[in-house]
């Protein structure tokens, strides 16, 4: 099923660029440019790579992978002078699903006649959604806005982009997308085309290397073909190059770059391909607020994952582990006689008596005890004993939530209480030990993750996160605000142009 659908999707997404596509020379070429240092270095070979904020300049289907808040800041000094700047965010939006914004800016100036300069600038705003659908494959799509200004001349256009992400195997990951689907840009002789693009490629991650191969066509131009290796020799280091076979370009066929990170937070990268009229340099700076900066040499995979070792232990698991040490201090101090006959009765009812009570036969069974529920028959002799129990606390609460940062990951704190009062007694009633037993666990979870840590139908392992009053409203505003700032730009560039 997996292979079917996945095979589907690229059918359609390839019958789409296909019609969308027009032969002839192509206007506004600097969106073919893309955006990251990581995607430069790596010979633009992406498509199956892109899970960060640069996803919607690659493949929007990337922006349902990572978690938390990603931010992406570019520069491009680019070929004649050309300069670029690009910024993007992707985040979160619900359990399977993720959004993206970018903005991208640039131009040039030049004296082409002697009597003054002339400038040319260029614009593009985009939005961004995508979608897990199944364990396995996203898809994604973003509008572009794009404008475009000739020194006294102006055109505007829009742009569809759509993916999709598939990974039948573990560390395998399939990805194609089109690109720039659109009208074309007039600036009143004719519209040029927009460089409508079809790719696809794969990507592989084995130990500490990641390896990508992509193929694309853009409507004015030949086929193309585009590798990029990834090696991390160190902690935090990445090492890459990439090569890009197709038509002939005054840009080199190879590239190169290298990345950093820190605190897997940060990440600066850098890229640079030769050319035979000016060198060309990226440079990004990448900040995730939740999530991991930088590139992993293992491609994401699901939506709003967490590495496997710092994945934190849901409720009923962090219960019952401090309930078994609190059982096992309180059983040690009783000194029952070996293989006594023991019966378990419980005092007053409580949402986790039925765990505490298992826990107690278990630990009793493990020491050779023979375990009886209830209370102790009358016709016992002096080798059986009675261990009543009360359960005071067993719960796990969050008593607050916060942001490390104003826009950054929910972070709340989990606190595990375990209080259990136990009281042995002989065969007479007689009360030969009694006290209580008790634990405490204080630690930070992930606010994203609390829904799933829960169990349902188990009160005392199922908490209620209390959402404090600015939390409520504050990523709303945020994104209103991000959404209003990038129409006004896209209107004010128009009108300065």
């Amino acid at each position: 099923m997996r292979s079917t659908l996945g095979a589907a999707v690229l059918s359609l997404l390839a019958a789409a660029a296909t019609a969308g596509a027009a032969t002839g020379t192509s206007g506004a070429q600097w969106l073919s440019i893309g955006a990251g240092a990581r995607a430069a270095a790596l010979g633009g070979a992406y498509v199956s790579l892109a899970d960060d904020a640069a996803a919607l300049s690659w493949n929007p289907a990337g922006l349902a992978h990572g978690d938390g808040h990603r931010l992406t800041l570019s520069h491009v000094s680019w070929l004649s002078g050309a300069t670029y700047q690009h910024g993007a965010y992707a985040g979160r939006l619900g359990s399977s699903g993720g959004f993206g914004l970018s903005l991208e800016q640039g131009g040039l100036r030049w004296d082409n006649t002697g009597d003054g300069d002339f400038e040319a600038g260029d614009f593009c705003g985009a939005l961004g959604y995508a979608r897990q659908l199944r364990e396995a494959i996203a898809v994604g799509a973003a509008l572009k806005l794009v404008s475009s200004r000739l020194g006294d001349d102006d055109a505007s256009s829009y742009a569809l982009d759509a993916g999709v992400l598939y990974e039948p195997f573990e560390n395998v990951s399939v990805g194609a997308a089109v690109r720039n689907l659109g009208p074309g840009m007039d600036f009143g002789g004719g519209a040029d085309p927009l460089p409508a693009t079809v790719a696809a490629g794969a990507s592989c991650a084995w130990r500490d290397v990641v390896v990508a191969l992509d193929v694309e066509k853009q409507n004015d131009l030949g086929p193309a073909a585009r590798a990029g290796v990834e090696y991390r020799p160190l902690r935090g280091v990445a090492l890459r190059g990439g090569a890009v076979l197709g038509p002939e370009s005054a840009l080199s066929a190879l590239s190169a770059g290298v990345g950093l990170s820190w605190n897997e937070r940060w990440a600066l990268d850098y890229a640079f391909r030769p050319s035979e009229l000016t060198d060309t340099h990226h440079f990004s700076l990448s900040a995730a607020l939740g999530g991991a900066a930088g590139a992993a040499p293992v491609p994401a995979s699901g939506a709003a994952a967490v590495p496997a070792a710092s994945a934190p232990q849901t409720h009923i698991v962090v219960v019952s582990a401090l309930a078994r040490e609190a059982i096992a201090e309180a059983i040690d101090r009783m000194t029952l006689p070996p293989r006594s006959d023991v019966y378990v009765a419980l005092v007053d009812k409580h949402d986790a008596s039925w765990l505490v009570q298992s826990l107690i036969n278990e630990k009793l069974t493990s020491m050779g005890h023979v375990v009886k529920s209830g209370a102790i028959s009358g016709d016992e002799t002096g080798g059986a004993y009675q261990v009543s129990f009360r359960v005071v606390s067993c719960q796990v609460s969050l008593p607050r939530t916060w942001r490390e940062w104003m826009v950054g990951p929910k972070r709340a704190e989990r606190r595990t209480d375990v209080d259990i009062y136990f009281q042995l007694s002989d065969a007479s009633g007689n009360v030969m030990w009694a006290g209580n037993a008790r634990r405490e666990r204080r630690e930070v979870v992930p606010g994203a993750l609390v829904g799933q840590l829960a169990t349902p139908g188990q009160a005392f392992a199922s908490p209620e996160l209390k959402e404090g009053g600015w939390d409520k409203v504050l990523e709303p505003v945020i994104v209103a605000g991000i959404v209003g700032g990038l129409i006004y730009l896209f209107y004010t560039s128009k009108a300065s142009s």
